[in-house]
This record gives structure tokens, sequence and C-alpha cells, in this order.
């Protein structure tokens, strides 16, 4: 299972302002909401840096409890106490509330209602949202997007080549794997830091099973 840590999170151009957002968020005792988004959409860390947050928490000791928007809206539906359980838990971390925009049901409208209770008690949330920068006005509802950019918005930007690079070098370095010129095409062409390290990991696989294979011809 992947480690989320800020210390397996690349510190690179295109987060370096997220991630100072995000750690000033969580020492900040008035902040209440946070929403971690990205100019992609998806794939270039909001996950990693909200578990790496949740990481760090964990060690001052405060109740931090985290769920994908699927899950809760599973286990909201089967157990109708979850909600008020959830209103006053120290921290509250929400990934891809996205999933939640198109269900028009009774339990994800009470979902956002236990959301907008937590902040405005001062109950310390942080969501992320897998939508593009230029997508955000269309594609959430409008109730929801006043709660959701309301208060602290910490916005991951678009890699750069040099950032990219930097990525695939730690996880080059994390594979056990030499670096070959092949490489270069991986890292020009990937959409997005998830892609990047996919590509990596699959071709860091290949060459192991070639080389499995090589040493059993030897043999």
């Amino acid at each position: 299972m992947k480690e989320f840590s800020l210390s397996t999170l690349v510190n690179a151009e295109y987060n370096q302002s997220a991630i100072g957002i995000a750690l000033k968020f969580i020492a900040d005792q008035d902040a209440t909401f946070m929403t971690i988004d990205s100019y992609f959409g998806n794939g270039d860390g909001m996950t990693h840096l909200m578990m790496g947050l949740a990481e760090e928490l964990h060690r001052t000791g405060v109740k931090v409890v985290s769920y994908s928007a699927e899950r809760l809206l599973r286990g909201a539906t089967a157990d109708a106490s979850l909600l008020s359980r959830l209103t006053d838990c120290d921290y509250l971390l929400l990934d891809d509330l996205n999933f939640l925009f198109d269900k028009t049901t009774a339990v994800s409208a009470a979902i956002f209602d236990m959301l907008a209770t937590r902040n405005v008690t001062g109950k310390k949330t942080i969501c992320t949202v897998a939508i593009a920068v230029k997508d955000i006005d269309s594609e959430i509802p409008q109730p929801y997007l006043d709660l959701l950019y309301s208060a602290t918005v910490c916005r991951l930007g678009i890699p750069s080549l040099a950032d990219k690079c930097k990525v695939a070098m730690a996880k080059i370095d994390e594979l056990g794997i030499p670096f070959d010129a092949s490489l270069n095409e991986i890292i020009e062409q990937a959409g997005n830091i998830r892609e990047l390290e996919g590509k990596l990991t699959r071709y860091a696989a290949l060459q192991n099973i070639q080389k499995n294979a090589f040493f059993e011809q030897v043999l």
C-alpha cells in the first residue's frame, strides 16, 4: 500500500504553495474549512497532500477521521447516525467530494448539511475536489460551491517538465532502477504525476521481468 505522508510528497515548484497553505491551515486554530483542488483536476497529489496532513495531525493527538465521498455516502445510507457523529470530530478529511455533486439524494444533501454545520461550529474540515479549475463554476452546484470556496483554497499548480523530472528521479530512486535515456520520453509525455509514477512503476516491473528471464536463460 502506498505510504501517504508529507515526507514522501516530492516538494516541487507546482506544489510548494499548496503545501505551505495546507500547513498554515492546520496550524491556524481559527481556520475551519479548506478545499484542495488542482488546475488539472486529478492525478497531481491532492489525496497524497491531504493524507500527509492527516499523518501530521495524528502526531498532535487530535481525532482525525478520513473518508472517500463514495464510502461516506454508502456508510451514511446504511447508518443514519453516522453524520451526527462526524459533526463533532476534531478533523474530518473527505476525499473526492465531487463524487457527490450529481447524487441528488437526501443522504448526499445531508452530508453537505453536516459539512456546513462543521464550518459554523468551528470544526476543521479538509476536502479534495477532483475537477479542473476551468470547470469548477459549471460542475459544482451553487450551494456547494459557496461552501467549498468560502474559506481556504489550497490549489496544486501545473507541473512543469522540471517538476516532473524531480518527481521522476525520486520515484526511480524508490524503485531502485538505473536512469535510462528512454525514461525521458515517459517523463515528457506523462499527463500528470499519477500517470508518471504509474508508467515508471510499470517500466521497473518490465525491467525486472526481462532481467529474471535473462538469468533463467543463462542458468
